[in-house]
């Protein structure tokens, strides 16, 4: 049988279940305002810089993985919301609040195949 969360402890484990899922939103606004701000400004500048050809990279580079990090900030966003209502909710009940890892290893293995997929394109 699971033992009841003591009073004392409750407002430190909702505060870490805060803290966590902040976290996890600031990773998916971050991965959002990289795709927006950064990855197209980033092939022109190597593209004046003649690093690499323009022409290939600006059709399959920029607009692609912009939308696939954004795709991948509001997954990680709406995983973050879910996981922490999920935790929330077992701390009030008393339960054990230990979450799935998979929105960890969903993040990494998106993270990584769009990586991959940028050096290919920059290579």
């Amino acid at each position: 049988m699971i033992e009841p969360i003591p009073p004392d402890g409750r407002f430190r484990d909702h505060a870490a279940n805060e803290r966590t899922s902040l976290a996890w939103i600031r990773t998916g606004v971050a991965l959002m305002g990289f795709a927006i701000a950064r990855f197209g400004l980033f092939l022109r500048e190597i593209a004046q810089a003649g690093q690499v050809h323009v022409s290939g990279a600006r059709g399959i580079g920029s607009a692609w993985f912009g939308v696939a990090l954004v795709v991948l900030g509001l997954m990680t966003n709406t995983a973050a919301t879910v996981r922490y209502a999920h935790v929330r909710r077992a701390l009030d009940e008393g339960r054990s609040a230990a979450p799935s890892p998979a929105l960890a290893y969903a993040m990494g293995l998106g993270s990584g195949l769009v990586a991959v997929a940028m050096a290919i394109i920059l290579a």
